[in-house]
């Protein structure tokens, strides 16, 4: 049996293919790949039939769970697996061809603590083209400054990035059901570290797609959630992340949850009014002064709002 599976939770036929073919290029093929469809299109499955030289297992829920819970679906779909280490992948995401090569390469020296591993990125656009090289995670750092950089907005960090051990998962109990798993994912790789460092393997980067279709970019059609979400990461913080981040007063921890509960309101705007009254409520995260909060999240939806007329008046 291979170390690595590598499970793509599928759903947008709109990039898969290159997914696949970015799976496909690996240099080293140790590894085999889980397709779960989420109740998709039909064109997931006839594509995977295209790709008769992988060892590709497909397998289809009739019943779209990602729509209601998509962390939800990343865990049915790693409960399927049988390999000790799991690499969950974006359906509309790219890996450079060393990818798998590193990690084995990774795994001869690896301390047996720890159990999860993570790529540096790029953010491409939808044609395939670089548009951004994140800044490159340290080589190796624990799970609460990883939190607080992440607060901070010093770190960008998705899902595909990250591969973990099944049994850190399993010991787990998987990813948190947040809203849309906004925020899931962060809260998954500190819980699955186990005070152990995360450690990030050199060389080959992960190509994360900032595209249209993803729900990152679905703002607008997820803003409730991201907020019920962005509260209940924040609980997380407060009561299982800094009483182990000991390098940090408590003061750098309230500073750094409100700060982060501000960048979310301002990229999340324009906000409708229930979601405004919420962000700058009394028992808001966000803890700017009241007429701060209410200046500043009525200034960003109206900006945002200018900006949406702009784009549809140029676009007609």
């Amino acid at each position: 049996m291979h170390q690595l599976a590598i499970v793509v939770p599928a759903w947008k036929p709109d990039f898969f293919r290159s997914a696949l073919e970015s799976i496909q290029a690996q240099t080293d093929r140790r590894f085999t790949v889980y397709v779960t469809d989420d109740g998709a299109p039909v064109a997931v499955g006839e594509i995977c039939r295209t790709f008769d030289d992988l060892e590709l297992v497909y397998l289809r829920f009739e019943e779209n769970l990602g729509g209601t819970s998509l962390a939800g679906h990343w865990n049915r779909s790693v409960e399927r697996t049988s390999e000790p280490w799991i690499w969950l992948f974006g359906d509309d995401d790219e890996m450079h061809p060393e990818c798998v090569a590193c990690f084995y390469d990774a795994l001869d020296d690896l301390d047996p603590g720890v159990s999860v591993l993570r790529f540096d990125t790029d953010v491409i656009d939808e044609a395939g083209r670089v548009r951004n090289r994140n800044a490159p995670h340290p080589p190796d750092e624990a799970g609460a400054e990883f939190i607080y950089d992440r607060l901070l907005g010093r770190r960008n960090s998705y899902v595909v990035e990250y591969i973990f051990r099944r049994s850190a998962f399993d010991h787990s109990g998987g990813f948190p059901d947040y809203p849309a798993a906004w925020c899931a994912d962060d809260a998954a790789w500190f819980t699955f570290a186990a005070g152990h460092p995360i450690v990030t393997l050199p060389g080959p980067r992960v190509r994360w797609r900032a595209s249209r279709v993803n729900i990152t970019g679905a703002n607008q059609s997820h803003q409730d959630e991201k907020i019920r979400a962005g509260r209940r990461f924040l609980d997380f913080v407060k009561t299982t992340v800094e009483p182990g981040g000991t390098e940090r007063t408590p003061e750098d921890w309230a500073t750094a949850r409100s700060r982060w509960f501000e960048d979310q309101v301002r990229y999340l705007s324009p906000l409708p009014r229930a979601l405004l009254r919420d962000v700058i409520g009394p028992d808001s995260p966000w803890t700017r002064s009241r007429i701060e909060r209410t200046v500043l999240a009525h200034l960003w939806t109206l900006r945002a709002r200018l900006r949406g007329t702009i784009r549809r008046l140029v676009g007609g």
